[in-house]
């Protein structure tokens, strides 16, 4: 029976790691920035950190989250508050990647399901307490439109963040599915989770031959 890995923050935060932080603030930057800008009912700020969770564990997850916040905050400084929403969305993806959440697509589920819970969970107070349930996002028109027709601020907030957060969650997922599947194996296992994937690509082309 194979030995489980070990993992630990000094292997988290390899030289690879680091550098693939700030890659992961530019995506989420990017990704934030379209949203605000289309006033889309999504935020495509997560990106990133979701990538840096599955590749690098919770930890370095975690911190790219905050500091994309910090500096999505400098052109729009109502993202700062949710700077723990993006801590919790990289904590928990990494925490999923570690126990190999991301090997089959039950466990897939079950992830995506566990950090839009943990994302909503974190989000809904923020904004309804600091912002009234209205903020720069595109989703704040949707919740506007509920608490329009008389509908209390916390249902109309948790509501619209079920809804728009669980989709963005879904693309975020997809589109960092597919990043990784083009990244090669010699690359993969420099990161501290890259070999579950390995394994898992291994296991894809075993069932296919």
């Amino acid at each position: 029976m194979a030995e489980k890995k070990k993992y630990s923050i000094k292997t988290d935060f390899s030289l690879l790691a680091l550098l693939l932080i700030p890659i992961a603030v530019a995506v989420n930057f990017v990704g934030g920035q379209v949203a605000v800008l289309l006033k889309i009912p999504l935020y495509l700020d997560t990106i990133g950190t979701i990538m840096v969770g599955m590749l690098c564990g919770p930890w370095v997850g975690g911190l790219a989250g905050l500091i994309t916040n910090l500096v999505l905050g400098i052109a729009e400084p109502t993202f700062i508050p949710f700077a723990i929403v993006n801590v919790v969305v990289g904590v928990v993806t990494g925490l999923c990647a570690r126990w190999d959440g991301f090997s089959v697509w039950w466990k897939w589920i079950i992830s995506m399901v566990l950090m839009s819970l943990a994302s909503i969970i974190s989000a809904a107070p923020i904004v309804v307490l600091l912002y009234g349930g209205i903020t720069a996002s595109g989703t704040s028109l949707i919740t506007a439109t509920l608490m329009a027709t008389g509908m209390n601020i916390w249902r109309a907030v948790i509501s619209t963040e079920l809804v728009f957060t669980i989709s963005d969650r879904i693309i975020s997922y997809i589109i960092t599915y597919l990043i990784i599947r083009v990244i090669p194996d010699r690359t993969l296992i420099k990161f501290s989770i890259g070999e579950n994937y390995i394994k898992k690509r291994k296991a894809d082309e075993e069932a296919a031959a």
